[in-house]
């Protein structure tokens, strides 16, 4: 198969949105099979982010209810919530994303409603669902597309259920342009670029990928009948720390109580390497 590579001359807005969506449903067949391998990194400020990122949306999810898991891919974070006894669907742009993850679900023992498709046209009917989870995910959508995602999120969620998402924060972005965590996988924050390293093929991909500020997601939120009612910064400190630093169990010990504490109070939860949310739609 030929993978689509965007040229470096060729930035995300002189694409369409179906032009861009290819894109990423192509890069993503190609590293599905590593896909597990290259995420999550492995140091220590890795380590304080998946915590954060893992107590955020476990702790919320109950046995029974309904979920939707949109951007599931290989289902890192579709499994966990199936074992805690969830009602799990999951939607990816990616076939082989899927075949990875129904593969986890069989060795477990579990099962989930596995489905490809868009995010903008999602297939299930209105009021289906307790709660949709996006985990770093909605990056992928095309600006064109956002509204349009917010509102299938907002249709088929039942009146008061909620929504649950990461993503990667463009207010942090203005301070520092790195990827903090890059290992293989390399944002591109001037590009608006994900730039897949060091693959089996021995191939670079590239995949268009777009932050958030807490405005945007307060916005689009609110466009569509939902209110924000937790905002969470992720690693608003640990980032600023080099792993050799976060290894002394004291200092780890100190800066996750630390982040745990004001990760979710203003402003420092605006200044988080990635956002975590919980939106709700109104009650009837």
């Amino acid at each position: 198969m030929t993978t689509f590579q965007q040229p470096t001359n060729v930035s995300n807005r002189h694409l369409h949105a179906e032009e861009q969506k290819d894109t990423v449903r192509t890069v993503y067949e190609q590293v599905a099979a590593e896909y597990d391998e290259r995420i999550p990194g492995a140091g220590a400020c890795d380590d304080l982010f998946t915590q954060s990122e893992h107590e955020f949306l476990f702790e919320s999810i109950r046995s029974g209810e309904k979920v939707l898991d949109i951007g599931c891919g290989t289902g890192r974070f579709t499994v966990p919530m199936a074992d805690k006894g969830a009602d799990v669907s999951g939607l990816d742009i990616s076939r082989p994303m899927l075949d990875v993850a129904e593969r986890k679900l069989r060795e477990r023992g579990l099962s989930a409603d596995l489905r490809e498709g868009d995010m903008a046209h999602l297939p299930f009917a209105d009021a289906s669902f307790d709660t949709v989870t996006s985990m770093l995910a909605l990056m992928h959508i095309p600006l064109q597309d956002r509204p349009a995602v917010f509102a299938e999120v907002h249709r088929v969620l039942r009146p008061g259920g909620r929504m649950l998402l990461g993503v990667k924060n463009s207010v942090f972005e203005e301070m520092f342009t790195g990827d903090r965590f890059a290992s293989v996988d390399v944002t591109d924050v001037e590009s608006k670029r994900l730039l897949f390293t060091k693959t089996r093929s021995g191939q670079e991909y590239v995949a268009p990928w777009y932050s958030f500020s807490p405005r945007d997601l307060t916005t689009l939120f609110a466009a569509v009948g939902m209110t924000v009612t937790r905002l969470r910064g992720n690693s608003p400190i640990a980032v600023w720390l080099a792993d050799e630093v976060l290894r002394d169990e004291a200092v780890r010990s100190f800066v996750s109580k630390a982040e745990r504490f004001l990760a979710e109070v203003p402003p420092f939860n605006h200044f988080g390497y990635h956002l975590l949310v919980e939106a709700v739609k109104r009650a009837a």
